[in-house]
């Protein structure tokens, strides 16, 4: 898997003035402007004057001048912490400017730890067992939580809504949410799959912040709103096709796979029923037919 993501991946992300950009390049560039570009602040303001058009009594009240003294008085982060979800062989290591947590199914000693991230469970601090297995991991504590390559391999929409979920619950409010997924068709191919991850992750508390499509891959940051309500106003103000499975609900998130397995079930039945009929009418034009009816 290591030799797959590091040579693999490599190669096939080159954007189109031909140099190479990975999907980890591309968030460890993204967090350096988030926490240490003023990329955060710049969104804290964005988030503070939404919340104004919501009410306009906002910036009176105490929440928004206690949200003003922090960001002029923020400290100056020494490292960026990180949950590295799905990791495979920790890549995210190499930086200095981040505290890593790499966690996956299967782990690598002292590199990254075994975790069921689906059931682990959420709590106050960080637990971790003899085996190097975690129990359980902190609440509001990370600054990035990381999914690169990591939804697809869930199996359904309800788990992979439940994990977009645990990294809300995981992430520190103004901290940025990571998707990374693959895809091998042009930009415009499977828009209305990324507009209902927004829909439903701005249900969740999430403001979109940056999309771009490098070859053959969807790279997404979401940023935990300190007010719900900034990150639900979007979602509020879409008008969306009542009739459309991937707006039914808002606690699913689904990828075209899910779609195909459909399809393929559908064509096969057809096909099945296709053989049936086919195989009686064979019968039907037997010789043995006729001389059996004579009888």
């Amino acid at each position: 898997m290591q030799k797959l993501a590091t040579t693999h991946w490599m190669k096939n992300n080159i954007n189109t003035k031909g140099s190479t950009c990975s999907r980890i390049e591309w968030i460890k560039f993204q967090c350096e402007e988030y926490f240490l570009n003023e990329g955060k602040q710049k969104y804290d303001l964005k988030e503070e004057d939404i919340k104004l058009k919501i009410d306009a009594n906002f910036a009176d009240t105490e929440v928004a001048i206690n949200c003003n003294v922090n960001i002029k008085h923020e400290k100056q982060i020494q490292k960026i912490s990180l949950l590295d979800v799905g990791s495979c062989y920790n890549p995210f290591g190499a930086f200095d400017i981040f505290e890593v947590t790499a966690v996956d199914l299967h782990g690598i000693p002292a590199k990254v730890f075994c975790c069921d991230f689906l059931n682990v469970q959420i709590g106050q601090e960080l637990s971790v067992s003899n085996k190097q297995e975690i129990l359980q991991l902190p609440e509001n504590h990370f600054q990035v939580v990381v999914f690169s390559l990591f939804l697809e391999y869930l199996p359904c929409p309800k788990q992979r809504y439940l994990c977009c979920k645990k990294a809300y619950d995981l992430l520190q409010f103004s901290g940025i949410f990571f998707i990374i997924s693959p895809d091998s068709k042009h930009v415009h191919a499977n828009a209305k799959f990324m507009k209902s991850w927004r829909y439903v992750l701005s249900k969740l508390g999430f403001m979109r912040i940056k999309y771009e499509k490098l070859h053959h891959i969807h790279c997404i940051i979401f940023r935990k709103c300190v007010f719900k309500q900034v990150a639900t106003r979007w979602a509020n103000l879409q008008i969306l096709p009542q009739d459309d499975p991937l707006f039914l609900n808002d606690t699913s998130i689904y990828i075209p796979q899910d779609f195909r397995k459909v399809s393929n079930e559908i064509e096969k039945q057809e096909k099945q029923e296709y053989d049936t009929n086919e195989v009686m009418t064979m019968f039907n034009e037997l010789p043995f037919e006729q001389s059996y009816e004579q009888n």
